[in-house]
């Protein structure tokens, strides 16, 4: 077979080649020049991404329109479904199965398992906007005028008054979300929305009626306690108690209000 002819050497590759042109005896470094150039077709875009991104942008292609207009289309055809979901577990009650509120919202159970996963995660969602809802009413119903003197008993009594209204209007919805799984007492994380959990949320409304009442309540402990210090932390011992006293007692109230023996609101908020 024939070898194909020498080219001569020019002067600098007789300078860099082998140990004796080079102090040391190193080798030259290796020419890379053109290796991030295409030798195939890259059609996955694998390789030589850099050289063909334009300048500033990142290793991420950024989200198009149609992106962004199919998760808007998905947030609020979720939205639709827990509303549909809400009037279907009032009508039906809270033993409603998910097939039943799919049927009555005029969809599947496939569809609901594709939002919301299944049962627990429906009334995980329930909640959450049921206590998104209750948080901005009693936020608003605590919530008072630098001239409003009215005392923190009246404060709690709004506070209540709001929470049984919910309660009232739809006794199966309060007590569907209530037995889910979901929707606990515990606190995963304290960085989490205040709705995400029961715990988490009466703790939120626990420091709304704190505030809402101002300074006087531990101006008024602080006098007659030892350590007048103590009385912020006691306070918030108090508030978390009317929260979860007022919670307990709703539980047993709309029982009773479902089976048409409860006592009137009014009495029971005073």
């Amino acid at each position: 077979m024939r070898l194909p002819p020498r080219t001569k050497a020019s002067a600098a590759d007789k300078g860099s080649s082998g140990s004796s042109g080079r102090a040391g005896g190193s080798p030259a470094p290796a020419d890379v020049t053109g290796l991030t150039q295409d030798r195939v077709p890259d059609t996955l875009r694998i390789v030589n991404t850099a050289a063909h991104r334009p300048a500033g942008h990142g290793p991420y292609r950024t989200r198009d329109g149609r992106s962004t207009r199919w998760e808007a289309h998905r947030v609020a055809r979720r939205e639709e479904l827990l509303g549909k979901a809400r009037r279907a577990i009032h009508e039906i009650g809270a033993e409603a199965s998910m097939e039943e509120i799919a049927q009555y919202a005029g969809t599947s159970k496939s569809v609901f398992y594709r939002y919301f996963r299944d049962k627990n995660g429906l009334g995980q969602a329930l909640g959450e906007s049921l206590l998104a809802h209750l948080e901005a009413r009693i936020a608003e119903a605590v919530r008072r005028d630098p001239q409003d003197s009215a005392p923190p008993r009246a404060v709690v009594a709004r506070m209540i008054e709001v929470y049984l209204v919910l309660v009232q209007r739809s006794p199966a919805l309060h007590a569907f979300v209530t037995s889910q799984a979901g929707l606990g007492w515990s606190r995963p994380s304290e960085a989490q929305r205040p709705t995400a959990s029961l715990g988490l949320f009466a703790d939120h409304v626990s420091q709304l009626l704190l505030e809402a009442l101002g300074p006087a309540p531990e101006q008024a402990l602080a006098a007659r306690l030892p350590d007048p210090d103590q009385a912020a932390h006691l306070l918030r011992y108090w508030a978390r108690s009317v929260v979860g006293l007022v919670h307990a007692a709703a539980e047993q109230w709309a029982g009773e209000v479902a089976a048409g023996t409860a006592p009137d609101r009014d009495l029971l908020v005073r």
